[in-house]
């Protein structure tokens, strides 16, 4: 009868290591599910915010987010990516839109 019991616990314990690995996997496929989430709504905002630009129609928007810009990126090379862009931080607010 010990047997029996120590083949159950042992069975047991499987299944959990088993359920526990299970679980893992589901996690990190629902982690990277969710990245690749962000980044597509990452990418559609930016996409639809540079079209706006582009099309010349949205000054005001392009203006409010060149200041917002200038105010939260504090990394140099998050400014340089802007350079030679409508939203370039380099030029004086008047310089903007004229490339």
């Amino acid at each position: 009868m010990a047997g029996t019991i120590e083949e159950k616990l042992r069975l047991a314990r499987l299944r959990e290591r088993d359920a526990r690995a299970k679980t893992a996997r589901l996690r990190r496929a629902l982690d990277q599910s969710n990245r690749r989430t962000r980044n597509q709504v990452k990418y559609t905002l930016g996409a639809a915010v540079l079209a706006l630009a582009d099309s010349g129609k949205g000054e005001q928007f392009v203006s409010g987010l060149r200041r917002w810009l200038d105010h939260y990126l504090s990394r140099p090379e998050d400014r340089t990516v802007l350079r030679h862009t409508l939203y370039s931080l380099d030029a004086s607010e008047s310089d903007h839109g004229r490339q």
